[in-house]
């Protein structure tokens, strides 16, 4: 199957030849018209579950989900049934939003006992509880992707809720993934454009990890894997046009390209490869949220718009370390960096566990970063060899505005549905580096000294000045 100008076989043996990447566990990916007729097939042929009184676990929310003036779950369940027996097992009850929660995880679980494989009908969501159930149960596992929502179907992690924090947990790849492009053209057009939207992070998140692994951060860097969406990044702004309306050969060329950024982070065993500090405000923004007891919008679509700033962001930090920045770095005592941290996430949890959590993550973060100093002084020397790669890695902020702008996706925090206020946006953006362990630009800006509220106040009045005077 070659569609979206992507062929799964040939990008998996090539990754496969790689022996410092980690085998990928997916074993067919079908994107297509009308390959929603073939799932049956694939829980056959490629996941050797056997025909007759097998019974198939359907995992889906309640929520609607079209394919032809269907819904897809009645299809897919349908077109299951040719060969298995089948167990519905929803998710919600259509009134709040879905979350990977303990609890749920364990319901779903619980429900799908028994059941000799499962098939997961939707969002990134619903496909991650599904991979934590698959998981515990042992069991071979197919999604049915009903929007491109999010690059993390084609991965082998969820993001699941952890003491109330968002955490990126190894849980299991699915066996197959099943995109049919007539379910992508009948999915509310927002979800796509959420999707794409979460790919304008492959213009930001690979130079954190390139700055990480740099200043002996992350152990491990890879250019190839890096190349496996952002060398479809030229053809990813030229779809921006064609999204809003729905055009199949664009739907198509965005899920082939979530699906290579997934697999990206799959055989790197990091979301490193596409999640930088932009994914951090996203989550921080939902984390707040559900303390608030409130909805929260698109993950790709909060991704979107923290992407513009984390691009500011990155040039401002490019200023200071042409400046020498690396040779005037401070770093945080342990007790002042664990007050920072708590306070930053008291108002989240009045039990104290959410702002423990995250410590927990930033205390092994800050052990590390202490221990890399030594090596700064040698690293500054050598610094615009690493500036060359970072600036091809990085776009300017404009074209990202101007992308997400023709996709008729959200620009500002205040136009996410519902709108996010400028004071959760700017605490949302300062304390983005002190929820987990992973080094991003924020990171360096703090200690650089040129990252706090203030700061980011001021990347939000720049990031307000370039969508006006784009718009002009």
């Amino acid at each position: 199957m070659n569609a979206g100008g992507f062929d799964f076989a040939t990008v998996a043996s090539r990754l496969a030849s790689d022996g410092d990447l980690r085998p990928i566990g997916l074993k067919k990916v079908l994107l297509g018209d009308g390959v929603l007729m073939s799932l049956a097939d694939v829980m056959r042929s490629q996941l050797s579950v056997p025909d007759g009184e097998a019974t198939i676990a359907l995992l889906s929310d309640s929520r609607p989900k079209k394919y032809r003036d269907r819904d897809v779950g009645q299809v897919a369940g349908e077109v299951l049934r040719q060969r298995y027996s089948v167990r519905t097992v929803v998710m919600g009850d259509g009134s709040t939003e879905v979350h990977a929660d303990e609890e749920t995880i364990a319901s779903v679980t619980e429900r799908s006992r028994g059941a000799l494989g499962l098939v997961a009908v939707g969002s990134g969501t619903v496909a991650d509880i599904g991979k934590a159930v698959a998981a515990a149960l042992g069991v071979p596992y197919a999604i049915v992707q009903t929007a491109n929502s999010v690059n993390g179907f084609a991965d082998d992690r969820s993001v699941l809720l952890v003491s109330g924090v968002k955490r990126t947990t190894a849980t299991t790849w699915a066996d197959a993934l099943v995109i049919d492009t007539d379910v992508l053209v009948d999915a509310p057009a927002r979800l796509n454009v959420s999707g794409f939207a979460d790919l304008i992070a492959t213009f930001t998140a690979p130079a954190d990890w390139y700055l990480a692994n740099v200043l002996g951060m992350d152990d491990f860097y890879s250019p190839s894997v890096v190349a496996l969406a952002r060398d479809r990044g030229a053809g990813l702004l030229r779809a921006a046009p064609r999204m809003a309306a729905g055009d199949p050969v664009a739907l198509e060329y965005v899920a082939a390209t979530l699906t290579l950024s997934g697999l990206s982070m799959g055989v790197a065993g990091t979301t490193a490869p596409c999640s930088g500090m932009e994914h951090t405000v996203a989550h921080l923004i939902e984390m707040a949220a559900m303390a608030a007891g409130s909805e929260s919008d698109l993950h790709g679509i909060k991704v979107g718009v923290a992407s513009v700033c984390a691009a500011l962001l990155w040039q401002r930090v490019l200023v200071a370390l042409a400046d020498g920045g690396l040779r005037r770095l401070r770093v945080a005592a342990p007790d002042d960096a664990r007050a920072r941290v708590l306070a930053a996430f008291a108002g989240l949890d009045p039990s104290g566990a959410t702002a423990a959590e995250c410590w927990h993550d930033y205390e092994r973060k800050l052990a590390r970063w202490t221990a890399a100093q030594s090596r700064l002084a040698e690293l500054a020397a050598d610094w615009p060899r690493h500036e060359a790669v970072l600036r091809d890695l990085l776009v300017e902020p404009a074209e990202l505005v101007a992308a997400l702008r023709s996709a008729g996706a959200p620009l500002r925090f205040s136009e996410l549905e519902p709108a996010v206020d400028a004071g959760t946006a700017r605490w949302a953006l300062a304390s983005c580096h002190l929820m987990r362990e992973r080094f991003s630009v924020a990171d360096l800006a703090w200690s650089l000294g040129i990252w706090d509220e203030d700061h980011a106040a001021a990347v939000l009045a720049e990031t307000e000045a370039l969508i006006v005077g784009s718009a002009a």
